[in-house]
């Protein structure tokens, strides 16, 4: 009886050369389509509600709240109504903070491709010198060197700030904006 056609896996995944063409284009395709069907999701739940500029600062409607019951109405109303401008105030406010702290940035790029490169390993794992690691070694390596390149990049106190400036300013948006009048129509109809 004849052995099995038995192809040789090399153990270290960066000593087999690149890819060839059509592993590349089929890994690009797939992580394409999953990146655009997410973003694509992403769209039309989120932000199919986005108001338009002239509206969202529309100053006829900037006002003072005339008391409690007032701002918790206009609350109530308006982080509904501008649900989707205020998804991207939040984002803008993160990247903002992203790009104004570079070494947070790049402790974040760090850990997402060591995150990726070791999800590359094979299940043998792969030998440095002498030593042969595993992806779970390699992983517990990568927390511990991401816990210290986050300390030093002051992520907590990024995190408190990207809170706080967003409710600041979410919070203060949906408290002087008055409500529309749409809303009286549309219980109507």
């Amino acid at each position: 009886m004849a052995a099995p056609a038995y192809t040789a896996v090399p153990t270290n995944p960066f000593a087999g050369g690149f890819p060839s063409s059509e592993e590349t284009s089929a890994a690009a395709s797939t992580a394409a389509s999953f990146g655009l069907g997410y973003l694509q999701k992403f769209r039309e739940e989120r932000l199919s509600s986005l108001r338009p500029v002239s509206e969202f600062f529309d100053r006829n409607r900037l006002s003072m709240p005339s008391g409690f019951s007032s701002v918790t109405s206009r609350f109530n109303y308006n982080l509904t109504y501008f649900q989707g401008n205020y998804l991207l105030m939040f984002l803008a406010i993160t990247a903002y903070s992203l790009i104004t702290n570079f070494m947070l940035m790049f402790s974040v790029a760090f850990v997402v491709g060591g995150m990726y490169f070791i999800s590359r390993i094979p299940a043998e794992g792969i030998t440095i010198g002498s030593n042969t690691f595993q992806a779970a070694q390699l992983k517990t390596g990568l927390i511990c060197i991401a816990v210290v390149l986050f300390f030093f990049s002051s992520t907590i106190g990024t995190v408190f700030w990207i809170v706080g400036a967003s409710a600041v300013t979410i919070l203060g948006h949906a408290a002087i904006m008055q409500e529309g009048v749409e809303g009286d129509f549309v219980s109507v109809v």
